[in-house]
């Protein structure tokens, strides 16, 4: 064990890892169990891609990035597994009949741009991201605290626009018109910022264990609030409204202080390498495969999209392991 590792990043890392799966699970079915589905999804909504957000901001914004090395070595990790499995699964789908080559070759081109698989948005967020660290980094480690918490509680302010757009759509237009300030410190970006302040500043003391207990009571009371208000259930799950971002900061902070035994740390450590790979692997593994193996039986949403995720977590973590073990692995799945 190395006493120097922070083991509870692992610990997050892998359970977002998770939190992503699940949001994928579900196999539609009407409308039949739905309620569940919107219970499971809200959960990891709040854990999925937005803590990976905040956990890279927390591990590279501690300190200044030289900008050439930094990003040779995140094109490395990211953006050369990513084009692999695009071409991957474009290949697959072609083969399948539902790409003409056409519609293919039109796919791969247009890679560089934007995700070709769904999914794989996250990877085009995160990389922007990177490519701001070298500046960022300068920045956060010469400001005050105080001078950071300013620009988070104007990204804060923004999370509240989900709501008002239900009132009035144009309030929408404060964050989408490049003319107005908020356009500036809208977005992806502030979970990165969030996550580097969580590092930095938060610790919780024994002292202070009721701040769990109001944690708590965000995770459960607040979506049954909003439900009850009839908010648009889109809202509700935006991953850039209020609610959700106080869900992150829950799962954020609460994994954060947990106590790890050796024998936990050590399980996450291992877990939290293959994330990536599974990232990449695990939607086609669950809709081509896992899927097909739990359509025959009627099994419902509450046991259902659990069974799933262990099944898809077990099998992308088997794939991505003996993946991993193979010459160049890091530019199949990042390790």
């Amino acid at each position: 064990m190395d006493n120097n590792r922070e083991y509870w990043i692992d610990a997050v890392r892998s359970f977002a890892c998770l939190c992503v799966i699940m949001t994928h699970a579900a196999i539609p079915n009407g409308s039949d169990g739905q309620y569940m589905v919107a219970i499971y999804n809200y959960l990891a909504v709040g854990g999925a891609s937005i803590l990976f957000f905040m956990i890279s901001g927390a591990l590279i914004l501690n300190k200044e990035r030289d900008t050439i090395p930094f990003m040779k070595k995140r094109v490395t990790r990211i953006v050369f597994p990513m084009v692999f499995w695009s071409l991957f699964f474009i290949g697959v789908k072609y083969l399948q009949g539902n790409y003409t080559a056409q519609e293919a070759i039109g796919k791969v081109m247009r890679i560089p741009f934007g995700p070709q698989v769904g999914v794989y948005w996250f990877i085009y967020v995160i990389f922007g991201i990177y490519m701001l660290t070298p500046v960022l980094s300068v920045w956060l480690n010469r400001c005050s605290k105080k001078d950071l918490e300013f620009y988070l509680i104007i990204w804060g302010i923004t999370l509240f626009l989900p709501y008002l757009n239900i009132i009035d759509t144009r309030f929408m237009y404060l964050i989408s018109y490049v003319g107005g300030y908020l356009y500036y410190f809208y977005g992806f970006i502030g979970f990165a910022l969030l996550g580097h302040y969580l590092r930095r500043y938060v610790n919780i003391t024994t002292d202070q264990r009721k701040y769990f207990y109001l944690f708590i009571a965000i995770v459960v009371i607040l979506p049954i609030v909003l439900y009850a208000m009839a908010v648009p259930h889109g809202v509700v799950q935006d991953r850039l409204s209020v609610n959700v971002v106080l869900l992150a900061i829950c799962y954020f902070v609460i994994l954060k202080h947990i106590h790890y035994s050796p024998k936990w740390s050590a399980r996450f450590y291992d877990f939290a390498q293959h994330t990536f790979g599974i990232y990449l692997v695990h939607f086609y593994l669950m809709r081509d495969i896992v899927w097909s193996w739990f359509k025959p039986y009627n099994i419902h949403y509450a046991i259902q999209v659990p069974l799933i995720v262990i099944v898809t977590a077990a099998l992308s973590y088997l794939i991505v392991h003996a993946i991993s073990k193979l010459p160049y692995s890091k530019y199949i799945v990042g390790m």
